[in-house]
């Protein structure tokens, strides 16, 4: 059994080790850029796979798996947006610099994805509670995935630890160590892979949640809630840097955002509560092989993932001349 888990683990924790997967010429490709776009595409099959078992009406058209992706790039977008937002007065100070640096924010991602549920809910005329749940179960596997690139890359890394449980960094191009070298072989907690665990632990339970045929609402409001509360506990663990420049770092800015939304999510559930009740039920139960072959192997749904992949590795794993940022201007003295 021990050594299952570690074949199974192994690759794993070693992502720590390399932060870059390939470089050329001024070009890096950083591995977490990968991550992020194989995160996007298992999302993206995730919410359609669901989309066709409980609205196969609606889900039946040519084209509907690209409308979901765009709830994707609408958390993506917001995700980046969120950094200029937490910046705060210094992102007015040098827009320049700041434009061009790679940092997104999952905060940020999860108001995109309820930006982008309203249009998709309106253009698909699907239930917009419903869509809320499938689309934040489908983000939560993004986001588990997702903390395994913020692992490999360094970033949303934890305090200094005594625990056995820690992560050292120790490849000198991990934005740990880039941001604070005095943290070269020193244990840290491990917040990206508890991050990560907790949000796979999450994902189950709202799977299972909705093999019950739930009220419209209250896996997304479950999951709201309960990982904005994670937050708020992890926060105390990590070293949260908004400005890398300056090593500027706002704990408190995150956990607030994160008690926002938490409180956001308690609206949510009342406002949900106040609507005609509608339940989640698998009209069209549908096996992995059958969506696959019918619904996947198809050109149109292959060049949407390989688009989805492109644009993540693009925005997520391109960094130009040095790591951290998008890419290079002159700046004006």
């Amino acid at each position: 059994m021990t050594s299952v888990l570690g074949f199974i683990f192994r690759p794993v924790l070693a992502l720590k080790d390399y932060p870059v997967l390939l470089k050329y010429g001024n070009i890096y490709f950083v591995t977490a850029g990968v991550i992020a776009a194989v995160a996007a595409m298992t999302s993206l099959l995730c919410a359609t796979y669901y989309y066709k078992t409980m609205f196969p009406l609606q889900s039946a058209g040519t084209y509907f798996m690209w409308q979901v992706a765009i709830v994707h790039l609408s958390s993506l977008f917001f995700s980046k947006i969120f950094h200029y937002f937490a910046l705060g007065t210094d992102f007015l100070r040098n827009p320049k610099r700041h434009l061009a640096e790679t940092a997104f924010y999952d905060q940020g991602g999860q108001v995109g994805v309820f930006v982008g549920t309203i249009w998709f809910a309106f253009n698909t005329k699907i239930n917009f509670f419903a869509c809320m749940d499938i689309n934040l179960t489908a983000g939560c596997l993004a986001l588990a995935l997702g903390r395994l690139g913020c692992y490999s890359y360094g970033c949303c890394h934890g305090r200094p630890t005594a625990s056995r449980f820690s992560t050292i960094y120790t490849n000198p191009d991990s934005k740990a160590l880039r941001i604070f070298p005095e943290l070269a072989n020193v244990p840290l907690a491990p917040t990206q892979l508890i991050s990560a665990a907790f949000s796979f632990a999450l994902f189950g339970t709202m799977v299972w949640a909705l093999t019950l045929s739930p009220i419209a609402g209250m896996v997304s409001a479950y999951s709201i809630i309960v990982y904005s509360s994670f937050r708020i506990y992890l926060e105390q663990y990590r070293i949260s840097v908004i400005n890398p420049s300056i090593k500027l770092g706002r704990k408190n800015f995150f956990k607030g955002v994160a008690v926002t939304i938490a409180l956001c999510g308690v609206l949510y559930v009342i406002f949900m509560l106040w609507q005609p009740k509608f339940y989640l039920v698998i009209v069209s139960p549908l096996t992995l092989t059958q969506f696959f072959a019918v619904d996947v192997f198809q050109y149109r749904s292959i060049v949407l993932l390989l688009l989805v992949a492109l644009i993540y590795v693009a925005t997520w794993g391109v960094h130009y001349k040095k790591l951290g940022q998008h890419f290079e201007w002159k700046f004006e003295n």
